[in-house]
């Protein structure tokens, strides 16, 4: 008996610490699934690294994702909208990493 609850807490401490381990990079990654299903289709990412490009802080980066994600109707939540954020920001934009302002 002793020796099942011992496996039992291993198994469920090491859930545990996988899945946190997970959620810490899983909203970028999410963000990126988001952005290559939907976006990319219609745009390089050259768009992102052009000397001309739309995006000049966080607040306009945030505009253009609620605004495409709005002519998309993709309905996306809170959370998807700020990993879509973060991917594009870590991988294009290196602005601050506080997420603007809604």
């Amino acid at each position: 008996m002793m020796r099942q609850a011992r496996t039992y807490l291993f198994s469920a401490v090491t859930s545990l610490l996988l899945s946190y381990s997970m959620s810490a990079s899983s909203g970028e990654d999410r963000g990126k699934l988001l952005y290559e299903n939907h976006c990319i289709g219609c745009h390089a990412s050259t768009v992102h690294i052009r000397d001309q490009r739309k995006s000049k802080n966080p607040a306009e980066l945030r505009s253009w994702i609620l605004r495409w994600s709005g002519e998309l109707k993709l309905n996306w939540s809170e959370d998807e909208l700020t990993d879509v954020y973060q991917h594009l920001n870590n991988r294009y934009y290196k602005f601050p990493l506080a997420t603007p302002a809604k």
